[in-house]
């Protein structure tokens, strides 16, 4: 990819959502220590799903960078690999908004056409706000990274100049001194002072 855009979860609120979970994970251990079979059970499953959520955000915390969307083609940055997706595979975006326990989460959905492999699927919520939510994404990968403006012509270069021309300090450079410049000769020759 030439021209890139990353898209990047937020660190603040990966470090918070770390913080919470690890507090909500003692909760469910504790829950399953005290409770009889039933509170053991439920207890240590929800300590499982929160042990793999922690796993999630402290990956992301070491590379927060989600998304790198070029002019043709975007990688995934996964759990454990990247995935790289051509714009041209894309078969649909949408946002998708699930409610789990009171909380409404915006996710962003990518359907690559069937033979490319599974959907490609994240949370709005941690996003950093550059791009303005799965939105933004999303029409940032509609219309590809932009492109660099091209390079203006160069300017005309004129010809160095020789080194007897040098400015002061010239041999500060590495350049090497001409031969010092000889004596004016003297009017009168030889004989003696004054004739």
């Amino acid at each position: 990819m030439n021209k890139v855009s990353d898209v990047y979860f937020s660190r603040i609120k990966l470090g918070l959502a770390l913080i919470v979970s690890a507090g909500v994970f003692w909760l469910c251990l504790w829950v399953a220590m005290s409770g009889g079979p039933k509170a053991a059970l439920c207890g240590g499953f929800a300590a499982l799903v929160i042990a793999f959520a922690m796993l999630y955000f402290a990956r992301y915390l070491l590379d927060n960078r989600i998304l790198s969307v070029g002019a043709s083609e975007l990688e995934f940055h996964g759990m454990a690999s990247t995935r790289r997706l051509k714009l041209d595979h894309i078969a649909l975006m949408r946002v998708e908004t699930q409610t789990i326990n009171f909380f409404t989460t915006r996710y962003l959905v990518i359907e690559p056409h069937q033979r490319y492999g599974r959907n490609i699927k994240f949370a709005a919520t941690l996003l950093e706000g550059r791009f303005g939510g799965c939105d933004g994404v999303a029409d940032l990968i509609a219309n590809g990274a932009p492109q660099p403006d091209p390079e203006p012509f160069p300017l005309p270069r004129r010809a160095p100049a020789p080194p007897s021309a040098a400015p002061a300090g010239w041999h500060e450079r590495g350049a090497q001194p001409s031969a010092p410049p000889a004596a004016p000769a003297r009017a009168g020759g030889f004989g003696r002072k004054g004739l």
